[in-house]
């Protein structure tokens, strides 16, 4: 019997000629019509890199020989093969409500439909005025929490609102009672007292204090729940007042080191320090800079290990991503399940550890269960039906992904650098340099808002003025008062403040109140980082226009007065609509003869008029036009498109307004609002 001959491979471009990157370019600038592709292509970054039309193996060229990337990558690729990319990443949910009974119910719901990691926002105040952590004073409210959940398969990431050890002691007593195996249990306590500090400006017992009593929590992990971290450094307060990845991912890696100098001051090794140590950064709706980042972020710690001299951990990074805040709106909510959508995908293929999504109601405090099937399937859709989960790194080897992980990488150990060479994080933060760069940063991307070259689906572009959404959450019951759940009497002074004295007292019922007390009376101040969001701007206007509603019957309106032919006034028509309905104001159509207009105005209810129509239709009628529209008195008259070098002899002969591309959108639309006052 004859051996099966080998076929030869057929290269898929077989049969055509190799086309260079400078015939390409000479085909696109054919298509152009005289335009050079510079035209197309002077997009950059907010840390100033350009973005081109197109990247190949040329670009690379600098890649492939720097043996530093290229083998860092190579130890993230094989870490992530091994690991947390395997079975892909957890699908990590976060709860909304104080009442550890009501989560309880929401987490086993989640559970139950493919959650397998928790993230909960605690707090020990009783009287928080904050409705979204759940308020747990002792380990009974603790053991609401989390009835009936298997703490050994679902990894328990907490999000604190001051000390960490407090839910650490609680945690542990709880697991201890259950009889869990502790060296199972896996996730973080979220012990971030810089970025705690960072967001409300104030840090009770101070952040001495905080960086020594969670590096001993680090140091009991290590020797009894290895898989738990003590920190977590979340950049979210950052990334939410402005920054830009590269600060962002510099931020990270600055406020890690100093988590690391902690614990290995407080005897921690090198190796046991980086264990302890976890990260949570935002991911907003660039697929491809949110891939870059992550990966980036691996590259970052990956170096920072080699300097440091780890060995076990060099190339290992615990990394959480979640929805960057900022990123998402009040207004058409359901374009945020679409946003969600993009950045798990962004954080999945750039190796995300796990990745919480928001409900698409969160910025409205809504909390249902129909909000959370719909991320967490997001999430399973992603991961089994577009076998996501199944692949290492898909962003590997693609030149565009390279290019910009490498870009971000360089760009972040700069500014990392520049921080550590003045003092680090934490004294850039109190002399208040931190918030200065953020600031700075913000007010680069509002410019971009404001003109809408970032463009905001359902706010500053193609909103509905006219949509509905349902604003009923989940039905609440009766809120337990926590208060009556624990042993507030019980006197702790004569314990020693160490963490084992801590479980112990958690476990025989302590208040957290009680626990908190083992912190000293000092804080720690700065100011804190302000938080923007991209759309708050644009959702003013609209909050204005909903109060007119209310007040009026109807949204403020205006009359587009189309002159000429339809293909004359069509396109400035549409684009006037879409511009007036991101400030609130409703638009309608009028298209009769210029000297007929004056009747159908006086008749109407109209707030400001809106010309539209061709340079060419304007040359020749519209001057009589604006005369017979200043006879009506209009509160405002408005033309569509760029005047040019003629401003100021329009602005004579009446026009009070341009509306066109090239303008300030939002300070348009602010100067409309208060000339017809809705104020």
């Amino acid at each position: 019997m004859n051996e099966p001959t080998e076929k030869p491979i057929l290269s898929l471009a077989e049969g055509f000629d190799a086309v260079t990157k400078t015939e390409w370019i000479e085909m696109v600038e054919k298509s152009l019509k005289g335009r050079s592709i510079k035209d197309i292509s002077n997009n950059l970054t907010y840390e100033g890199f350009p973005l081109n039309p197109i990247y190949t193996k040329s670009d690379m060229e600098g890649l492939a020989g720097d043996n530093s990337y290229k083998n860092t990558m190579s130890k993230v690729r094989n870490r992530l093969n091994g690991g947390s990319k395997k079975n892909g990443w957890e699908i990590r949910q976060t709860y909304f409500r104080s009442d550890p009974g009501e989560i309880n119910e929401d987490i086993k719901s989640d559970v139950a439909g493919g959650v397998n990691s928790l993230l909960l926002k605690v707090t020990h105040d009783i009287n928080s005025s904050d409705n979204s952590a759940a308020i747990i004073n002792s380990i009974s409210d603790l053991e609401k929490l989390l009835d009936g959940i298997n703490c050994e398969i679902n990894s328990i990431a907490f999000l604190p609102d001051m000390s960490v050890i407090v839910i650490a002691s609680m945690f542990a007593a709880l697991m201890q009672k259950r009889g869990i195996d502790l060296s199972k249990i896996s996730g973080s306590y979220g012990g971030d007292p810089i970025g705690m500090l960072a967001s409300l400006g104030v840090l009770q017992g101070g952040i001495d204090e905080h960086l020594k009593k969670t590096s001993e929590l680090a140091a009991w992990n290590t020797q009894n729940m290895p898989g738990m971290s003590a920190f977590n450094v979340d950049t979210t307060p950052y990334h939410g007042a402005g920054v830009t990845e590269t600060e962002d991912l510099a931020i990270a890696m600055s406020t890690a080191v100093k988590y690391l100098r902690a614990m290995v001051s407080n005897g921690l090794n090198i190796d046991e320090a980086f264990s302890q140590i976890s990260f949570t950064t935002s991911v907003g709706m660039d697929v491809f800079q949110g891939m870059a980042k992550l990966r980036a972020a691996r590259f970052l710690w990956s170096r920072i290990t080699e300097v440091c001299g780890g060995q076990k951990s060099n190339g290992s990074m615990v990394l959480n991503a979640i929805t960057a805040n900022r990123s998402l709106s009040k207004r058409d909510i359901a374009v945020n399940m679409l946003r969600s959508a993009s950045a798990c995908f962004a954080a999945g293929t750039g190796g995300a550890n796990s990745v919480t999504l928001f409900p698409h109601t969160y910025l409205w405090g809504i909390e249902n269960k129909t909000a959370r099937r719909i991320i967490r399937n997001t999430q399973n859709i992603l991961i089994n039906e577009s076998s996501l989960g199944r692949v290492v790194d898909p962003g590997g080897g693609s030149h565009y992904v390279e290019y910009l992980t490498k870009e971000f990488s360089e760009r972040s150990w700069q500014i990392f650098q520049e921080l550590e060479s003045r003092g680090g994080i934490l004294e850039e933060l109190l002399s208040g340099r931190i918030q200065k760069i953020a600031e700075k940063s913000w007010r680069r991307r509002k410019i971009n808002l404001d003109n809408r070259n970032e463009p905001l689906t359902g706010v500053s572009s193609f909103p509905d003025l006219n949509e509905v959404f349902d604003t009923q959450g989940d039905e609440k019951k009766t809120k337990i008062d926590c208060r009556l759940n624990s042993d507030s009497t019980k006197n702790i002074s004569l314990l020693a403040n160490d963490f084992v004295s801590l479980i112990q007292a958690a476990g025989e019922g302590v208040s957290a109140q009680k626990l908190f007390e083992v912190y000293s009376k000092t804080k720690t101040t700065c100011d804190p980082l302000e938080k923007h969001r991209l759309g708050e701007a644009y959702e003013s206007l609209r909050d204005r226009s909903d109060r007119w509603l209310q007040l009026k019957g109807s949204r403020p309106l205006a009359l587009i007065t189309c002159l000429g032919t339809q293909s004359d006034y069509t396109a400035r028509a549409n684009f006037s609509k879409n511009y007036l309905a991101a400030g609130g104001i409703e638009a309608q159509e009028l298209n009769v003869d210029h000297l007929k207009i004056k009747e159908v105005i006086n008749r109407s209810n109209a707030n400001l008029i809106v010309i539209c129509s061709s340079d060419k239709v304007y040359s020749e009628i519209l001057e009589t036009t604006v005369e017979v529209l200043k006879s009506c008195e209009p509160g405002m008259i408005v033309l569509a498109g760029d005047p040019g070098a003629k401003e100021k002899i329009l602005r004579e002969l009446g026009i009070d307004l341009f509306i066109h591309s090239k303008d300030n959108m939002l300070e348009a639309l602010s100067k409309i609002a208060q000339r017809i006052g809705m104020d």
